[in-house]
C-alpha cells in the first residue's frame, strides 16, 4: 500500500492504538486532542479531520471508537472521500457499560453495518458486531513494547501495584477497603488521578495505600516493574484490562477480576478475584504466597500471547489487502 493512502485517525491516546498503528507500517498515525469544552473541542476535531481526509486523501482509514463523534463523522465523510473504513471498537464502542447510555446503541448498530470492518477484543463483542450486521474481526491487544529503566524503591515488604483510572467500572473502593484486611507489611499502590475520586475515600484509606497520581509513562513502567505482582479489576464482563498486557509485557504476576474473558486469554500466571474487599485481600495473599510459581507462568503465558498474536495480526494484514 502507498505511505500516504492509510491513515489511522484517533481522539484519545490508548496504548493500543498506538501498538497497532506502529504495527502497520505503511500507517500514519494521527493522535488529535485539544483541552476544551465539547463545543468547542468537537467543531476543532472535526475539522482537523477533515483537513487530514483532504491532504492525504486515504484508500484506507482506521479510527477509533470511542470516540463515538469521530466514528459518526468518518462513516458520514466516507462517500465524499470514497475510503474504505476500519473502526478499531473498545467496549465502550460496543456496548455502553451504563443503561442510561444504552440509546447509542442504535447508533453504533448503525456505524458497524456501514464499516468494512469492526476490530473487537473478544468472541462476545464479535457477536454483538455480528448480531447488527456487522463484519467483526477478533483481535486482542499485542503485548507492548515496555522496558523498565529503573528499579524503584517500595515502602512494603510485598507491594501490589493497583492499574486505576479512577472511573465508576472499577471497583477501586473495594481495592481501598482491602488493605485493612492485610498486613501493614503489604502496600498497595494505586495509579491514576486520584482527584477524580471523592475526597473522603482518599482521606479515609489506610496507610498501607499509596495513590501514586498520573504518572509519566517511564515512571509508570518503572513502578510496575519493581512490583510483586500488578492488580487491574473491571466491573466489565467483556473487558481485556489494559494492565493485564502491560503486566505480562514486564513479566509481573497478575491479579485480575474473575470474568470468563480474562481467565480464557490471561490463562496462567495470574490470580483471579471477586471485586470485594475480602475477595481482593485473599487473592492479594494467594499471590504473595505463590509468587515464585506465577513468574515463571507469566512468562510462559507472554510467549504463547505472542505467537498466536502474531498469527491473528498476519490474518488482520490479508484481509487489509482484501479490503
Amino acid at each position: 500500500m502507498n505511505p500516504i493512502r492509510m491513515i489511522w485517525i484517533t481522539w484519545e491516546s490508548q496504548r493500543r492504538t498506538i501498538e497497532l498503528a506502529r504495527l502497520l507500517p505503511n500507517a500514519k498515525l494521527f493522535i488529535l486532542q485539544i483541552n476544551a469544552p465539547r463545543f468547542v473541542r468537537y467543531p476543532y476535531l472535526i475539522l482537523k479531520t477533515l483537513g487530514l481526509l483532504v491532504r492525504f486523501r486515504p484508500k484506507l482509514l482506521f479510527v477509533q471508537n470511542p470516540s463515538v463523534v469521530l466514528t459518526l463523522s468518518a462513516v458520514l465523510l466516507r462517500r465524499v472521500f470514497r475510503f474504505h473504513l476500519v473502526v478499531d471498537a473498545h467496549n465502550e464502542g460496543v456496548k455502553p457499560f451504563h443503561s442510561h447510555y444504552n440509546w447509542l446503541l442504535p447508533i453504533y448498530s448503525w456505524i458497524q453495518k456501514k464499516t468494512d470492518l469492526t476490530i473487537v477484543t473478544n468472541d462476545q463483542l464479535g457477536k454483538e458486531v455480528a448480531s447488527n450486521g456487522g463484519t467483526p474481526f477478533v483481535m486482542e491487544d499485542p503485548i507492548p513494547q515496555m522496558w523498565a529503566t529503573n528499579a524503584i524503591s517500595l515502602q512494603g515488604k510485598h507491594n501490589i501495584v493497583f492499574v486505576c483510572t479512577f472511573q465508576k467500572d472499577e471497583p477501586y473502593k473495594e481495592v481501598i477497603a482491602s488493605a485493612r484486611f492485610l498486613d501493614r507489611s503489604t502496600c498497595i499502590y494505586i495509579t491514576g488521578n486520584y482527584g477524580k475520586s471523592p475526597s473522603c475515600v482518599i482521606k479515609d484509606a489506610p496507610a498501607n495505600i499509596v495513590f501514586t497520581g498520573f504518572l509519566p509513562e517511564q515512571e509508570y513502567v518503572n513502578l510496575l516493574h519493581s512490583s510483586d505482582a500488578v492488580m487491574d479489576l473491571t466491573l466489565m464482563q467483556d473487558c481485556l484490562v489494559c494492565g493485564a498486557y502491560e503486566a505480562v509485557a514486564l513479566g509481573r504476576p497478575l491479579i485480575l477480576s474473575d470474568t470468563p474473558v480474562l481467565k480464557n486469554y490471561f490463562y496462567k500466571g495470574a490470580v483471579y478475584t471477586a471485586n470485594s474487599s475480602q475477595a481482593i485481600a485473599n487473592s492479594i495473599r494467594h499471590t504473595i504466597a505463590g509468587h515464585a510459581k506465577l513468574e515463571v507462568e507469566v512468562r510462559d503465558l507472554k510467549r504463547d500471547l505472542e505467537a498466536a498474536w502474531q498469527k491473528k495480526f498476519t490474518e488482520f494484514r490479508n484481509i487489509l489487502d482484501r479490503i
